[in-house]
Parts: structure tokens; C-alpha cells; sequence
């Protein structure tokens, strides 16, 4: 079965390292991936080494954070009419069966599945409005119309889904995303279990630079923390706005607390960071379904989150991790693991063994694949 995935961004970012295990799993079975991307990156560097067949062609969004004028509006229907078109010839030329679009953010996967007379699945990875301040440029009912009509929906949290459909209906699914292979869980059960711990207790911040992912609160909680007599560091990792980032430091620089807060800026491979650290952090508003919390989970990192999104998905409060809802819940849950680390490691073991079971490559592949079948024997 030959499946196009289109994406709707040419970097690494959580959801496009998510799409890359899916497209990994799903090679146990009788799937051959094509993929349309926006643009040349780190994306289509990782599919040219895997030697899978890429084309980079224009996916417009049909969601803004801006309210755009009339005329805007006329411009953005055209632009994706026209990638469309450009997706539907290429749908005929690689002769592909399916079409499976990574994100909710553009519909263009869906009118050229349609075009074509193909069946299409939406695999929905974030909120928009909460999470990116996103919201459908044209009227809403009829976006949801759209993305309703395609014979599969999966929501990879049930906050999700739960947000975009307020009651189940048929061709809605919920498959939570699978962050590693039972091979590797194990090699990185053995690799946190063999890597010396080291002084002070480290927390890991890896998201993108972003007021809503909530490293100024992290900071803040961090000196709460050493004001109590409390050696820790944090690292913050990950790249964004500039002039958010430039706040960060300066924070920093102007309390002097450069020799406990680092920004290693953007990484390729975060797992040196991960075993460098004994707790990962998760402090965004709204946070769909946290990749970072699923990596760090499978290196038997506890996590602390907060208590929204989907992240009580992936926490189990007290076992796995901590969830917080207000600041000095942060602080106290940072407290208590950076005082007891035998508590910290025997989260971090129980985080590895729930993700172990709920979060393989080869669990999400498996249950995608029903999906894809359940499609492909009605089409």
C-alpha cells in the first residue's frame, strides 16, 4: 500500500519526529511512505538518509494566530487550491492509495485526497487555538466539516480530541503516539542505569523558546528553590523567539544566576541532555501531549508537569512523576525531588515502565494500521 504523509513543517519538531517513528513502525507492515513536505531542513535531510521518497511542494495553512482582511482570506483559499492541485498530480504520479495528513493546520492533504478520489486520514497533534493562538482563517463550521469528512480522524491525546469533537462519532479514533521501540526502551533503561549521577540536581526544560512553554516560570522557581537552601541547576534547550530568549538571559545575567541556568540553545540529538538531567519539566499552558515528557520517561527521567493539556495523560501523579497547578506547587514538587533522590529514581523507573507499555513505536504503528485498514476496506 503506497501512503502519502504530508507535513506541515520542514524542521525536527515534536510532531515530525512523531510522524518519522509512525512512518518506522508502520514498516512492519505492507505500507510503502511518500511523503510532501513545505520546504527543505533538518526533515527532509532525516528522509533523504532513510532513502524515503520525498517532493517539496507548497502546503498552505488554513489557520492564522492574525486576523487577516477579506482580501487575505481570498489570497489564502487560492494558494491552497493550488497546492491542491499540485498534490493531487503528484498523488497520480507516485500512484499512491491513501493520504494521510500529519496536523489540522491545512487542508490541502484532504481537497487533493478528494480530487483524486482517494481516502484520506487527519491525524490531529495540537490544539491551535490554545496551544499556538490558531484559529481557522475561514468560518469555522465549515473547517470542522472538512476535517470531519475524511474517513479517519486520530487525536493523539483524549484532551484532543475531546476539544476539536465534543461528542464521539464514528471514524473519530484516539491512538497515543509512540516515542521509541521496545528495543531502545530497554538499551535506554541501561543506559540511565549505567550513567554515574552527579551533583547538583539538574532539571530539563527541551521545548521551543516561547512564553506559553513557561521557562520564565521555571527560572523563577528554580531561585525559589535555591533561596531555600536547595543546590539544583536548570537547563533550558530548545529554540523560538528571540526577543523572549534575550528576556530569559537577561533575567538571568541581572539576578546572577549564570552558573545555574544554561541555554544550550537548539539541539538535534537531545538525549545527551536527558542523561545529563534528573528531571524533566514540563510547564506549558497548554501542552496537547508533550513529546519532551514521552523521551524523557523512556531514559527513566521523572517528570513534573502541569496539571493540563494532556499531560495527566502522561503523568500518573506521585508515581511517574508530579503534576502542579500553581507556582508554589511547582516549587514544592521541584523541592521534593531535588531532596529525596531515591524518590526521583524510582519515578523515573515507574515512568520507563508505563511508557514502555503505552507509548512504543510498535503499539501506535499497530493501532494506526487498524485504522489504515479499516479505511482501505471501505474505500
Amino acid at each position: 500500500m503506497r501512503i502519502l504523509f504530508l507535513a506541515q513543517y520542514h524542521e525536527e519538531y515534536g510532531s515530525i519526529r512523531s510522524l518519522l517513528d509512525l512512518t518506522a513502525g508502520l514498516r512492519s507492515y505492507d505500507i510503502s511512505p511518500f511523503f510532501v513536505i513545505p520546504a527543505e531542513g533538518g526533515f527532509s535531510a532525516m528522509l533523504a538518509a532513510q532513502g524515503f521518497p520525498f517532493k517539496i511542494l507548497s502546503v498552505p495553512w488554513w489557520m492564522s494566530a492574525k486576523d487577516l482582511s477579506p482580501k487575505s482570506k481570498l489570497r489564502a483559499a487560492r494558494e491552497i487550491r493550488s497546492a491542491a492541485r499540485e498534490i493531487e498530480a503528484q498523488i497520480r504520479a507516485w500512484k499512491i492509495d491513501l493520504v494521510y495528513t500529519n496536523s489540522s493546520v491545512t487542508p490541502v492533504g484532504r481537497l487533493a485526497a478528494k480530487r483524486a478520489g482517494l481516502p484520506h486520514i487527519w491525524h490531529i497533534r495540537e490544539y491551535g487555538d490554545l496551544d499556538f493562538n490558531l484559529r481557522f482563517i475561514f468560518p469555522s463550521w465549515l473547517s470542522q466539516r472538512i476535517i470531519s469528512g475524511s474517513e479517519a480522524v486520530i487525536c493523539h491525546a483524549k484532551a484532543v480530541q475531546a476539544h476539536h469533537f465534543k461528542r464521539q462519532r464514528p471514524g473519530i479514533h484516539q491512538i497515543y503516539n509512540g516515542v521509541a521501540s521496545l528495543p531502545v526502551f530497554d538499551e535506554r533503561l541501561s543506559k540511565r542505569q549505567s550513567t554515574p549521577t552527579s551533583e547538583p540536581y539538574t532539571f530539563l526544560m527541551l521545548s521551543a523558546i516561547t512564553p506559553k512553554k513557561g521557562q520564565e516560570q521555571a527560572i523563577r522557581a528554580l531561585a525559589s528553590l535555591r533561596g531555600q537552601g536547595i543546590p539544583a541547576r536548570l537547563i533550558l534547550a530548545g529554540s523560538g523567539r528571540q526577543d523572549y530568549l534575550s528576556q530569559l538571559q537577561a533575567l538571568v545575567a541581572e539576578q546572577g544566576w549564570q552558573d545555574w541556568v544554561s541555554f544550550p540553545g537548539f539541539v538535534t540529538d537531545p538525549f545527551p541532555l536527558y542523561y545529563q538531567a534528573d528531571c524533566a519539566l514540563v510547564c506549558s499552558e497548554y501542552e496537547a501531549f508533550s513529546r519532551v515528557a514521552l523521551e524523557a520517561m523512556s531514559t527513566a527521567l521523572p517528570v513534573i508537569g502541569r496539571n493540563s493539556g494532556g499531560t495527566p495523560e502522561i503523568i500518573v501523579d506521585g508515581e511517574t512523576g508530579l503534576l502542579y497547578n500553581t507556582f508554589d506547587e511547582l516549587v514544592e514538587a521541584m523541592r521534593r525531588l531535588a531532596q529525596d533522590w531515591s524518590l526521583s529514581r524510582k519515578m523515573g523507573l515507574a515512568g520507563w515502565e508505563r511508557a514502555r507499555e503505552l507509548f512504543s513505536i510498535e503499539q501506535c504503528a499497530a493501532s494506526v494500521y487498524q485504522v489504515i485498514q479499516s479505511v482501505m476496506s471501505k474505500a
